[in-house]
């Protein structure tokens, strides 16, 4: 099982993959070390707090920072491959989510699913969507649930988790996050809230 993936062994973990699926259906599965870091990123606005529970649920704060803050998405102005977070994951090594495009990183998720993260924020406590979008991020990709993250075809891969309010109460109607990664560029290419919590 890979523990961490250097771009020297991305054939051999594709490969790796392929012929676990065709085996019975191998799933990756990845655990963060608590001593790990688990954001590295440009500036310390950018940096989410999140509590993460032992089985990888994403647990949102009602009060907490601005994330990822005006100074992390002013560079967004001039480069859509300024990074707005940077995640350590056990399974593929340093994952960033960029600016972006509207086919992926956190332009793509602004247009797609900003309506999708405010329902989940619902107007309660002070945090805006990206803040529970970024919380989310960064607990499935550095903390995933067991059996996560799994091979999502096309050169893709899923990590899924539920999620909840720092009071217990579960975010409605959408409990659970999925987040898909490329593969090939490290990149994080969607996050969105939804009602399963498979890929």
């Amino acid at each position: 099982m890979p523990t961490r993936r250097n771009r020297s062994v991305l054939t051999g973990l594709a490969a790796l993959v392929a012929a676990g699926l065709v085996a019975g259906g191998f799933a990756l599965t990845a655990r963060q070390g608590t001593d790990d870091p688990v954001l590295a990123g440009p500036t310390a606005s950018s940096v989410p707090t999140a509590e993460a529970t032992a089985d990888g649920v994403v647990v949102l704060e009602r009060q907490g920072p601005d994330l990822p803050g005006s100074g992390v998405l002013d560079r967004c102005d001039s480069s859509s491959r300024a990074d707005v977070a940077r995640y350590d994951t056990a399974a593929l090594g340093d994952v960033v989510l960029q600016c972006g495009t509207s086919s992926q990183g956190y332009e793509h998720i602004r247009v797609r699913h900003t309506g999708d993260w405010r329902q989940v924020v619902g107007g309660r406590g002070g945090r805006d969507w990206d803040d529970a979008m970024l919380t989310a991020v960064q607990t499935a990709l550095t903390t995933p649930r067991s059996g996560f993250p799994r091979d999502a075809g096309d050169g893709k891969v899923c990590y899924a988790a539920a999620m909840r309010f720092d009071d217990d109460a579960a975010p409605s109607p959408d409990a659970f996050v999925k987040v898909i990664v490329s593969r090939t560029t490290d990149r994080v290419i969607t996050a969105y809230p939804t009602r399963t919590d498979d890929c």
